[in-house]
């Protein structure tokens, strides 16, 4: 009898055991599904850029941000041609504010955003992760590396032909060249990762990276994450951003 209990036992723990396993498809799936459903989060994003001249132009920016309707608060830098200047920027009931701080002195300008404006520091449109294209990679495990680190696990997309087609094409509806043309690269790198969490179920975090070199030499290095997901994020308007004046669009 003490035989036959120990045998039912250890088939019942066998059975829990396989029960609290998650299949990485069925993770694969989850993350598609969590991806689609993020509203708002705590983000920061960059790009660097480097013309034919070695000249230098970009940002590195960070803060929360909500999804539909866009409301932010971001800060961080400005860089152009070597010179950094801080910045702040705002989106609040559909008004964009920007706080400029050069040689010392704080410059505040705002518009009011339209339906057509494009707006680059909208982590749901412009991070490559989150479109459909790349999503849809998520159905096929063998496009991802999977590593485990205690309730974490981390997919990274693989580096072949697919993928990197698909990576690319993707980016490339985000910028055109001088003349308003497409772009070309002699070389295109990336990073695409998501992070679940396997104990609460949820995506933890997302995160990509894109460089690259078009025909023109030029380099570019894009860089975008968001963490605390679904996070409250209320944005207040400092008192000062009164005092804007009206950009043009």
């Amino acid at each position: 009898m003490r035989k036959q209990i120990l045998a039912v036992m250890v088939g019942l723990s066998v059975v829990l055991s396989g029960c609290s396993t998650q299949s990485t498809e069925s993770m694969l799936q989850e993350v598609k599904k969590d991806v689609k459903e993020i509203k708002s989060g705590k983000v920061a994003i960059s790009m660097a850029s480097t013309d034919e001249e070695n000249r230098s132009i970009g940002y590195d920016l960070n803060g929360d941000e909500k999804f539909d309707p866009t409301e932010y608060k971001l800060k961080g830098i400005y860089k152009q041609v070597g010179k950094d200047s801080d910045v702040e920027l705002y989106i609040k009931d559909g008004v964009k504010y920007l706080k400029l701080n050069v040689g010392g002195e704080s410059r505040w300008g705002k518009n009011k955003l339209s339906s057509g404006d494009r707006e680059p520091f909208n982590f749901k449109k412009n991070a490559f992760n989150m479109q459909d294209s790349i999503l849809n990679l998520l159905d096929n495990k063998d496009n991802w590396d999977t590593t485990k680190d205690g309730d974490k696990v981390t997919f990274k997309l693989k580096k072949n032909d697919e993928a990197k087609k698909k990576v690319e094409e993707e980016y490339l509806k985000t910028v055109e060249d001088d003349d308003g043309g497409p772009v070309k690269f002699s070389e295109f790198e990336y990073k695409i990762e998501y992070v679940f969490n396997t104990k609460t179920k949820k995506i933890e975090k997302i995160l990509y990276e894109i460089s690259g070199t078009s025909d023109d030499t030029s380099k570019i290095i894009s860089k975008g994450s968001i963490e605390e997901i679904n996070k409250e994020v209320k944005i207040e308007v400092p008192e000062e951003s009164k005092k804007a004046k009206e950009m043009r669009n």
